[in-house]
């Protein structure tokens, strides 16, 4: 985290803080000569003037490190946004777990908040709380160095006190941490599974996975207020001893009765700078997990790329005997080999598992291959900027995802320069203009978060609308059709065609008519290319693909039928 503040003012800032401190101790140890002058010793005006200086020094100074603090903490807020979108954009999709994806996602909406809070609120009175109590123990040393002595002994017990209080809750605390995410992800499904969860009859939470995600959220409060109770206990009793003796060596002082009062005064300040700390320990350990968390997100492995520019007279797309698995010992593809070239159409086809997905995904490196290459336009993927690459690329994924913004700004998605006449265009190809025409707003309709005010089929042609926009040397389609019906189904794969004579294009299919106007045919099952060719070279085999084309055929017959 340092690295990401400025030197020169996190080194005013630190500066500014032991200012502070020092100040604070020296006030409160003038209080020794302040009332030994009000009790008889002469020189009451002095003394208070310099006890009202060293106050109002100690306010100024105060006042300029919450200044400096925010300023930091502002600085970081900034810096700390864009390194963590920055590092999340070029971060493989493999790396992202479900875990990881709720870590990042705290990360990115509330760990750039906390910090800036965190320092003024936090650090600032933290590092005050550490640093004052020892000055006051080495200032007390010359004044009487027995409870100098003493004070400088308790600082390191009380502060292990409080560590040993606070790693008896930290692991607590990263089991309810962990319960707190588990119960809010099963209370946002629970909420978005409303229409399923009603149609099946089901209400309640007995026996659900909300339901056992909300248990294990209270057992996990439970452990968290147990484990902090023996902290609370030590600690505690840990002030009592240490109060008890700074009385002591008090008392065995040699000093007069106006030291003596001092001494408790300062006795009872001693103390009260850990009783802070104890307070900031719960909200210290909130920040030590927001720090881990954007730890963890700026550590994340990246994709880098040794700045390869496409050759477009090389094959668009060639896969040589990749391999590759989303767990160890798992082959979801297996040893896949095959080139696409400009200005042709290549449909992947197969049952369910088979790895055509995949595929796409390692085409566009949203994972790393286990082995073997993937290349794009004569350079492996991993050769490009990833930046570059995704250039090279127009993504119809089979889960359209929509932002919540106007249906003009999530085509223009795919070209955020591109003209109005240039969207449109792209839009009609998509058939999405008849969608455009019976909004209330037209182009301007919000379509809702994640599209929620479109149709499955709107959305899936907001989506090509948008691949199409790019204009993108490679196609790839994932099912892009599949919510389409058949009649704008054939528009868009027209529109593909015309505007498909420098392009390749790479279709994942299911619709016979879409695998029909494919100039090549890959069969994918188990992870491997089992046949590939023409329609007719692989109907005229007989195998695998032969079989699933008379099974598609038949099923594209099927009608639902009353029992007799």
């Amino acid at each position: 985290m340092i690295s990401l503040i400025d030197r020169r003012a996190l080194a005013r800032y630190l500066g500014l803080l032991t200012a502070s401190a020092v100040i604070r101790a020296a006030a409160l140890l003038s209080l020794f000569p302040l009332l030994s002058a009000i009790f008889g010793d002469g020189g009451t005006l002095t003394w208070t003037a310099v006890f009202a200086v060293l106050v109002a020094v100690g306010w100024l100074v105060d006042h300029r490190v919450a200044g400096a603090g925010f300023s930091i903490g502002f600085e970081l807020l900034n810096v700390l946004e864009g390194r963590l979108l920055d590092r999340l954009q070029r971060i493989p999709l493999g790396w992202l777990t479900t875990d990881r994806r709720a870590e990042a996602r705290r990360a990115l909406t509330s760990a750039g908040r906390e910090l800036c809070s965190s320092i003024a609120w936090l650090v600032t009175p933290a590092i005050n709380a550490l640093l004052t109590p020892a000055l006051i123990g080495l200032g007390l040393l010359l004044i009487a160095p027995r409870l100098g002595l003493v004070a400088l002994a308790a600082v390191p017990l009380l502060l292990g006190t409080l560590w040993a209080g606070m790693r008896c809750v930290r692991a607590s605390d990263a089991s309810y941490a962990a319960a707190s995410q588990e119960a809010a992800e099963r209370v946002i499904e629970l909420a978005q599974a409303q229409a399923a969860l009603r149609a099946a009859g089901r209400a309640g939470t007995d026996g659900t996975a909300v339901g056992r995600a909300l248990a294990g959220q209270r057992a996990a409060v439970l452990r968290l207020v147990g484990w902090g109770v023996p902290g609370q206990i030590l600690f505690g009793l840990t002030a009592q001893v240490a109060l008890l003796a700074l009385a002591v060596a008090a008392v065995l002082a040699d000093v007069t009765g106006a030291q003596a009062v001092a001494l408790v005064v300062v006795a009872v300040r001693f103390v009260e700078p850990f009783t802070t700390l104890a307070e900031l320990s719960p909200a210290l350990q909130n920040l030590r997990g927001t720090v881990g968390r954007v730890r963890e997100l700026l550590a994340a492995p990246v994709l880098a790329g040794n700045g390869a520019a496409p050759d477009l007279a090389e094959p668009a797309i060639e896969l040589r005997d990749v391999r590759f698995g989303y767990e160890s010992g798992r082959t979801t593809v297996d040893g896949v080999s095959f080139t696409v070239r400009r200005g042709t159409t290549t449909a992947i086809v197969g049952p369910s598992g088979a790895g055509k997905s995949t595929l796409l995904a390692l085409i566009a490196r949203f994972h790393e291959t286990d082995s073997g290459s993937v290349r794009v336009l004569g350079h492996d993927v991993r050769d490009y900027d990833p930046a570059d690459l995704m250039r090279q690329l127009g993504i119809v994924f089979q889960n359209v995802y929509l932002f919540e913004a106007s249906l003009r700004d999530n085509v223009r998605l795919g070209a955020p320069h591109a003209a109005d006449e240039q969207v449109e265009a792209a839009a009609a190809a998509a058939q999405l203009d008849e969608v455009v025409g019976r909004l209330p707003d037209g182009w301007d309709t919000r379509v809702g978060e994640r599209g929620a005010t479109l149709s499955g089929g709107e959305r899936q042609r907001v989506s090509i609308a948008r691949a199409l926009l790019k204009q993108a040397p490679i196609l790839l389609l994932d099912e892009a059709t599949a919510a389409l019906d058949n009649a704008n189904e054939r528009a868009v794969v027209r529109a593909l065609e015309a505007g498909g004579h420098e392009r390749a294009t790479l279709i994942v299919a299911h619709r016979l008519s879409t695998i029909a106007r494919a100039d090549q045919i890959l069969f994918l099952d188990g992870g491997k290319v089992t046949e590939a060719g023409t329609l007719d070279e692989l109907l005229a085999a007989g195998g695998g693909f032969a079989a699933y084309w008379r099974q598609r055929e038949q099923a594209a017959g099927w009608t639902l039928t009353g029992a007799s």
